[in-house]
């Protein structure tokens, strides 16, 4: 199937020259509590996110009893742990209305099979598929094939890992695919963000890419957005002290304001890439630049030689490319020193017998 550089999510479009797609990851920090979670709802939309993202658990649908613990989280059993952050159906409808509400996109990632099943039903904008998942081809095609748009994010994969991945989706039915470049560790030590591999990715496979920040200074979206992340995702509490598992990877509103300021800055610093003068420098233009003068008083009939000229600014006559073409001309006006030759002396004198010195 075709690759596009450019997707919809809930009515916006995502891609290099878009303003950048602000996700807000809700994640595990509502608590399993729908009014928490749509209390970061709120506080996101007034922070100037673009969409809100749920994780979307199902019992027995994502661990064994046995599974070891990630090295960030504290748990004996990962199953009762994750079990008190589920939300029901019931409380993905109310999030997803809330955020509808808000004129934000409604995004989750499915964690299961069934987890799908239950979002087709909610209605979701666009699926995420967590970077542990992506070698889950079953789970990335069943996403696929429903037709909504994917992003698939790759911490911890290779670069054929990815490209197994988005072959996948892509063969499933994934028409609108992105990817998120992503350290999963809690917080990203200080050196290991890794941030070039969001070139990389939009090179290898010529879709939006983005970046899932779980590092623990704003310089990153910064960065990310320079590299050309047409997405940023990031984790959100309601305040910074209260208690949300991913605290230590998470941004208060305020925060994440201030992020989505400077990526619109950064964005409006980068400008496009085409190499042109531009309008606040255009001022300069003839000030800045040189013509070809006349050094000395020529009057008409006289031929020019290397020492009648000059290169001077302003340039407000012939470029210093001409200056060549001045030399061995015959004089047809009478040019006083410090006088720029024109475009009209070099046709006046074209008739003429040209001597070079």
């Amino acid at each position: 199937m075709p690759q596009s550089t450019s997707l919809e999510i809930g009515g916006r479009l995502v891609g290099p020259d878009r303003e950048l797609f602000l996700v807000a990851e809700l994640g595990l920090n509502h608590g399993g509590s729908v009014e928490r979670a749509l209390a970061l709802v709120d506080a996101v939309a007034e922070a100037g996110a673009s969409a809100v993202k749920l994780q979307t658990l199902t019992p027995d649908g994502l661990v064994t009893p046995a599974c070891p613990a990630p090295q960030h989280v504290a748990a004996e059993s990962l199953a009762e742990f994750f079990a008190g952050f589920e939300l029901d159906e019931a409380a993905h409808h109310a999030v997803a209305a809330r955020a509808r509400r808000h004129g934000l996109a409604f995004i989750s990632t499915p964690l299961s099979l069934e987890a799908v099943d239950l979002l087709e039903r909610v209605g979701v904008d666009a699926y995420k598929i967590a970077s542990g998942d992506l070698t889950c081809l079953p789970l990335i095609e069943r996403v696929a094939q429903t037709g909504k748009p994917v992003v698939l994010s790759t911490g911890m994969s290779d670069l054929a890992e990815v490209a197994d991945a988005v072959v996948h989706a892509r063969t499933a039915g994934a028409r609108e695919l992105a990817l998120l470049h992503c350290v999963s560790a809690y917080p990203v030590p200080s050196g290991s963000e890794h941030l070039r591999a969001i070139d990389t990715l939009a090179s290898a496979f010529g879709v939006p890419v983005g970046l899932s920040d779980h590092t623990t200074e704003p310089l990153a979206a910064a960065l990310a957005v320079a590299l050309g992340a047409s997405l940023y995702e990031r984790h959100v509490v309601l305040a910074a002290d209260d208690g949300s598992v991913d605290a230590a990877v998470s941004s208060t509103p305020d925060q994440l304001r201030a992020i989505a300021r400077t990526a619109a800055h950064v964005r409006r610093v980068l400008g496009d890439a085409g190499k042109t003068c531009v309008p606040a420098e255009a001022g300069n233009r003839t000030a800045s630049r040189r013509s070809v003068y006349a050094r000395r008083d020529l009057r008409p009939g006289s031929r020019v030689t290397e020492a009648d000229v000059a290169l001077l600014r302003p340039g407000d006559g012939l470029p210093p490319a001409r200056w060549r073409d001045v030399v061995g001309m015959r004089v047809h006006r009478f040019i006083p020193a410090g006088t720029p030759f024109t475009e009209e002396d070099l046709e006046a004198a074209a008739g003429g017998i040209r001597e070079v010195a």
